[in-house]
């Protein structure tokens, strides 16, 4: 006769073969996080060496609404941030960490001149192993930062973590907090223009659902912020329809194409500073007008002159600017 509490083995539950080795790959996955993310919190403690970051040591917590770009999408957004920047520029990263390691790990490359500041707002205190440009970030308390962050950068990227009103309200605060200044850089090339002043426009992307399309234009657009036709990719899918939304323009974050050629693109600026304000280049890369060969320019007062009549413009200007002195913003 068996005592009261005790069980015949036959009776004790037992994991098959299969779930035995699922859940060794598990822990031996998180094992292996775990030690990336050692490895990255003794290089921030031995200063950065400069080797390649990647977001494998950051599992996504998906309570947290943690989902991490792709690194193609946090690349160009990262890649859109540095465009132009200068050894002055501030760049903030609000709630997208991924984009963050991609700014690090470009400009450690040194594919671009510039070392601009950047700072990450995060409430994951697992990028504290950034040190001094990890910033804890709750959007509950959307101007709970330390005081020298206001009103220091011109460069800044958002992805709220939540798709309610109350987040992106709260999330938009925090970003008028931090900027230098509310005006695009098409509204600061005008200000600049009637006052003689040097243009120091916010160059801003917000990334977030489909459905806060609406609110966002109430929010950022005083900024000049429109939605642009740039999906936002996440390395694990998202069964969200994701938008990116910019108040500025460039080649990877476009706006409505008006003209295309094998030599020639035109499309519509994000920012117009009046009806038809439109932007005609090479598709040939050169930085400034005499780095582009005379045949590759050869369409493009012809699509200038197709666009002016096709608006019915009788007064307009076309502007071309070599050089950031000429305020020059985007090095093609």
């Amino acid at each position: 006769m068996a005592l009261i509490g005790e069980a015949d083995d036959d009776e004790i539950p037992q994991l098959s073969t299969g779930a035995l080795d699922a859940l060794k790959e598990f822990y031996g996955e998180r094992d292996s996080r775990q030690r990336q993310f050692e490895d990255l919190k003794a290089q921030a403690e031995d200063d950065y060496d400069g080797s390649p970051l990647t977001m494998e040591a950051f599992t996504e917590d998906w309570n947290a609404s943690q989902f991490w770009y792709s690194d193609a999408t946090a690349t160009a957004l990262a890649e859109q941030l540095l465009e132009g920047a200068s050894n002055d520029s501030c760049i903030a990263v609000v709630s997208a960490p991924s984009v963050f390691i991609q700014l690090k790990n470009i400009v450690n490359s040194g594919r671009y001149p510039a070392r601009p500041q950047m700072h990450l707002l995060e409430y994951d205190e697992r990028f504290a192993v950034f040190k001094k440009e990890f910033v804890l970030y709750d959007f509950e308390h959307p101007m709970r930062l330390p005081a020298e962050l206001k009103g220091k950068f011109d460069r800044i990227i958002c992805d709220p973590p939540f798709l309610s009103a109350d987040c992106q309200t709260k999330a938009a605060l925090t970003v008028r907090w931090l900027s230098k200044s509310w005006a695009s850089p098409a509204d600061a090339r005008e200000l600049q223009s009637a006052r003689n002043l040097n243009p120091t426009g916010l160059r801003l992307i917000v990334c977030t659902g489909e459905r806060m399309e609406p609110l966002i234009t109430k929010l950022y657009g005083k900024a000049g912020t429109r939605t642009t036709s740039f999906n936002p990719e996440h390395s694990k899918g998202l069964s969200n329809e994701f938008r990116c939304y910019a108040n500025f323009e460039c080649r990877e974050i476009p706006s409505m194409k008006l003209f295309e050629s094998e030599k020639t693109l035109a499309f519509l600026d994000i920012g117009p500073l009046s009806f038809g304000h439109a932007l005609v280049i090479p598709k040939y890369h050169g930085a400034k007008l005499t780095d582009i060969p005379d045949d590759q320019l050869s369409e493009v007062l012809h699509v200038t002159k197709k666009i002016a009549t096709a608006v019915g413009a009788e007064n307009y200007n076309i502007l071309q600017n070599n050089g950031r002195a000429a305020h020059q913003e985007v090095d093609h």
